[in-house]
C-alpha cells in the first residue's frame, strides 16, 4: 500500500494529516483530494548491476548464512549505509538469513567484528591503512 507523503503514523499509532496538522483515520486519507505519492526513484543500471553481481571474499557458498548456516536470504554489505558501495565494489558482503540480518543491524558487536574483518581483509589484498581510510572514512583498528 502506498502512503500519502502527508500521512504521519504517531507513536500511539495514530495517523496524523501533515497538511491538514490533525488526526485523521486511513478512510479519511484515502478519500483525501490533497493526497500526494512520493515518487519512487529508479537505480541506476550501474548500480543494480553491480548489486546482481556481488561477490564475497569471506565465503564460497553465497547460499548459505554464513553465521548460522541456513539458507540466506539477504547479502549483507560489511559496510552499510554511506559505504554499501564501497563494500559492494571490493566484495566485502556476507550472505546472511532474515534472523541472523535483523540481528547484525541491532547488535554493535557483530557490526563491529566485521567492521574489523572488512578492514584487515583490506590491509592483506587490497591495500594500506591509508587507502582504507580514504575510501571508508573511518579507522576500525584503534
Amino acid at each position: 500500500m502506498k502512503n500519502c507523503i502527508y500521512l504521519k503514523q504517531k507513536i500511539n499509532h495514530n495517523l496524523e494529516c501533515k497538511k491538514y496538522k490533525k488526526l485523521i483515520s486511513i478512510k479519511e486519507c484515502n478519500n483525501c483530494k490533497f493526497k500526494e505519492y512520493q515518487k519512487k526513484r529508479k537505480k541506476s543500471s550501474s548500480i543494480a548491476n553491480l548489486e546482481r553481481k556481488r561477490k564475497s571474499v569471506f565465503t564460497d557458498d553465497l547460499d548459505h548464512c554464513i553465521l548460522c548456516g541456513s539458507k540466506k536470504d539477504n547479502l549483507h554489505e560489511i559496510f552499510f549505509g554511506k559505504n554499501r558501495l564501497n563494500s559492494i565494489k571490493y566484495n566485502l558482503v556476507i550472505p546472511l538469513c532474515f534472523k541472523c540480518h535483523q540481528e547484525m543491524h541491532i547488535n554493535k558487536e557483530w557490526q563491529e567484528l566485521w567492521h574489523i574483518k572488512g578492514q584487515l581483509y583490506w590491509e592483506s589484498f587490497i591495500g594500506s591503512r591509508i587507502e582504507f581510510i580514504n575510501v571508508f572514512r573511518e579507522n576500525y583498528l584503534n
